[in-house]
């Protein structure tokens, strides 16, 4: 599941979208969105019922799973022995921080390679019952992303007559299609227009995006 919806893109950006461009914006610009908030964060923040995480033995009391919120731990394995959640057994699970801590005077094994095997489900969701909704900081920047690739690839189309466009290489009987002027004047009048291939080089994430996102950080 997503981090937003095309209606969460329309109520951002101000407009119902067609169909064709509604398919767009959930097949390509929110996946991308997506994908630039998960690199950021450092992991997937979508719900997923089933993580296997093998981890290192570290002799301390605490280690810490790579997503977050964990929703429920199904199992742990240590060494090929299934340790028992609870205060008065092996570990208790701080589900916010991603943490799994040892209880009484316990520690996780000395230092040894993936012998702790972590089976538990995490991140949002807004449709499964278990997980916590989609934060809605999270939900906003996703759509803010998807909205403003779809905006640069929406001022780019205006530009042009319908139909297919084409180069001078594809067809040299038409006039070119691609008006990119930044500056015209006529007489006292003069105007300044966005630079596309800038919008196309400007980053999905701000500077105020991400520190918003810092929170999310692993």
């Amino acid at each position: 599941m997503a981090l937003s919806a095309v209606s969460d893109v329309e109520k951002v950006l101000g407009v119902d979208l067609s169909s064709s461009d509604e398919t767009n914006v959930t097949n390509v610009f929110i996946p991308a969105a997506d994908a630039a908030i998960e690199n950021y964060v450092g992991y997937s923040l979508n719900y997923e019922a089933s993580i296997a995480e093998e981890i290192d033995g570290n002799a301390d009391d605490s280690i810490y799973l790579k997503r977050i919120p964990i929703v429920s731990v199904t199992s742990i394995v240590e060494d090929g022995v299934t340790l028992t959640e609870g205060n008065d057994e092996d570990y208790v699970v701080y589900k916010q921080l991603g943490l799994v801590k040892r209880t009484g005077l316990q520690y996780w094994s000395a230092q040894r390679l993936q012998n702790i095997v972590v089976t538990y489900a995490a991140g949002y969701s807004d449709s499964e019952a278990t997980a916590e909704d989609i934060p809605k900081d999270l939900k906003f920047i996703s759509a803010k992303g998807a909205g403003k690739m779809f905006v640069t690839a929406a001022a780019l189309s205006a530009q042009q007559p319908t139909g297919e466009v084409k180069t001078h290489n594809a067809d040299t009987s038409t006039d070119a299609n691609f008006n990119l002027v930044r500056q015209e004047s006529l007489g006292d009048y003069s105007a300044t227009y966005e630079s596309i291939p800038n919008l196309l080089n400007e980053g999905i994430l701000n500077e105020m995006d991400m520190r918003v996102l810092s929170k999310y950080k692993r």
